[in-house]
């Protein structure tokens, strides 16, 4: 049995897959968006080695029965966080220092053989090569903290939502 990979001091130390601290940041911070929470959990179970997951956002949004634009909207703020890269259409990253998947990955056999190989994938060799990559958002590159639960904004469409409502409280309207 190997010892964790450690997650170098970030989310409570030592994790290993899943981490359950991120679990309760997400909980907290996605508590008026249940959209998001669900997407990214969702992600988090269909991630392949490395944490990858290949679904367009019309299939995710089908697995999760909402619309598109939501899903859309929710990925578009889990990437501006740094939970989420886009590697291109289709295929996303979550962040290995959140939620990693290991294992080993199949590989291209060497010249000369048949055989095809396996990669190990573990969350050290993921973090070098994920901040080597010029193509990732630097927000994504550079995760070293999650944004505060109490400090997130509210939602547009919440804070519309909430004015309106003050508005038709004070006119007397419903």
């Amino acid at each position: 049995m190997e010892p964790p990979v450690s997650s170098d001091g970030f989310l409570d130390g030592d994790f290993v897959m899943d981490s359950q601290t991120f679990l309760c940041w997400l909980s907290d911070y996605y508590r008026d968006d249940i959209v998001s929470l669900r997407l990214i959990v969702r992600m988090m179970g269909m991630q392949k080695p490395g944490g990858t997951v290949q679904a367009t956002q019309s299939q995710l949004a089908e697995i999760l029965g909402v619309k598109q634009s939501q899903v859309s909207r929710s990925l578009k703020e889990s990437g501006r966080i740094g939970v989420t890269a886009r590697i291109k259409p289709g295929v996303y990253q979550l962040h290995p220092r959140l939620s990693l998947k290991g294992g080993k990955v199949p590989v291209d056999p060497k010249p000369g053989t048949r055989v095809q190989g396996t990669l190990k994938v573990d969350q050290l060799s993921l973090l070098d090569a994920i901040e080597d990559n010029p193509d990732l958002p630097e927000v994504f590159r550079e995760l070293r903290r999650l944004p505060d639960p109490a400090r997130k904004p509210v939602r547009e469409d919440k804070a519309r939502a909430r004015a309106r409502k003050g508005r038709e409280k004070e006119d007397g309207t419903s």
